[in-house]
């Protein structure tokens, strides 16, 4: 499958899979990361819980002599997991023209998320973290096809869309799970977002929005914006993704500050429609070694939702 969705982005792309000999052979490559340590939390019964979470990438990557890119990845679950033990999983063609992708990937909505921030692993935060309950995506990597414009100035956009919108490794009555092949099932997404990153006089600013619609389902949108200054940066964001008729949207403000091998950061969350909630977190992360990091963090919220006061410790190692 991988061969032929690459062949097929090296028509689409004007070229052709013997347009010329690999200038820069293809060659694999092993990363991943691992998070562990250990977290409280006040309403799981005032219990301590061990914190390992991680994955193992297999990637590829080379380049033509007439310009032209080939890429891909392949994550594998650390831990067991009989819905989603494959992960992201992806081959991409790019040059002058852009990049189209083919695989499962977050959708294009997600590519130009700005205006939070969040630890390492997403493992603490004020919105979208995987304690918290505000903010949550609109669900899973389903097989896609995805083309992202050129860089222009900073500028950036993508456009994607899936035959089914649930295949996404969880197979049940009404969807195929994540097989070779994914046909639709009456569910098929489009989704686009677009986004700028630049800097004048040492303000570096970020900002863009996506939006999504699956047939016979929902449709949502989100947009933020970060500023950052000499370590300094602040951030807002509104999501609506997650939804259904725009229920429990969001809208989120956080602050972060890096010294030197310290990131301090924090911020709130609030629902503005749906169930009454706010949302917190705050943490300090530290700089270890290259790849390691230190992270120590307390996220609650006014529900009775998971993540409410929940502190947590734990490092990330990623190779």
């Amino acid at each position: 499958m991988v061969i032929r969705s690459v062949v097929a982005a090296t028509i689409l792309a004007g070229g052709s899979a013997t347009a010329g000999l690999a200038a820069e052979p293809i060659t694999a490559s092993v990363g991943g990361y691992m998070n562990f340590g250990l977290a409280y939390q006040s309403d799981n019964g005032d219990e301590v819980g061990v914190l390992r979470d991680g994955e193992i990438w297999f990637g590829w990557k080379g380049t033509t002599d007439n310009g032209l890119t080939f890429d891909g990845r392949v994550e594998l679950e650390a831990a067991t997991d009989a819905n989603d033990q494959i992960d992201e999983n992806w081959a991409r063609v790019s040059g002058a023209f852009g990049a189209i992708t083919i695989g499962s990937n977050d959708d294009a909505s997600d590519a130009f998320e700005y205006g939070y921030f969040e630890a390492p692993s997403t493992k603490i935060g004020y919105f979208d973290s995987d304690v918290g309950v505000i903010g949550s995506s609109n669900g899973g990597d389903s097989p896609s096809i995805f083309y992202t414009t050129p860089n222009i100035s900073g500028f950036q956009a993508m456009v994607g869309w899936s035959p089914d919108a649930g295949a996404d490794g969880v197979g049940n009555a009404f969807h195929q799970g994540d097989g070779n092949l994914v046909f639709g099932d009456d569910t098929s997404k489009w989704s686009v977002g677009a986004g700028y990153t630049g800097e004048f006089s040492g303000v570096e600013l970020e900002f863009g929005g996506g939006y999504f619609t699956i047939e016979n389902g929902p449709d949502a949108w989100q947009g933020g914006a970060t500023v950052s200054y000499q370590g300094f940066g602040v951030g807002v964001t509104y999501d609506q993704r997650g939804a259904n008729d725009g229920e429990d949207d969001a809208i989120a403000v956080g602050a972060q500050y890096v010294t030197g091998p310290w990131t301090f950061a924090g911020g709130w969350a609030t629902a503005l429609s749906g169930e009454d909630m706010n949302d917190y977190g705050v943490w300090a992360t530290y700089a270890v070694a290259p790849g390691v990091t230190g992270t120590l963090g307390y996220e609650g919220n006014d529900s009775d939702e998971p993540g409410d006061n929940t502190v947590m410790g734990y490092m990330r190692v990623s190779f």
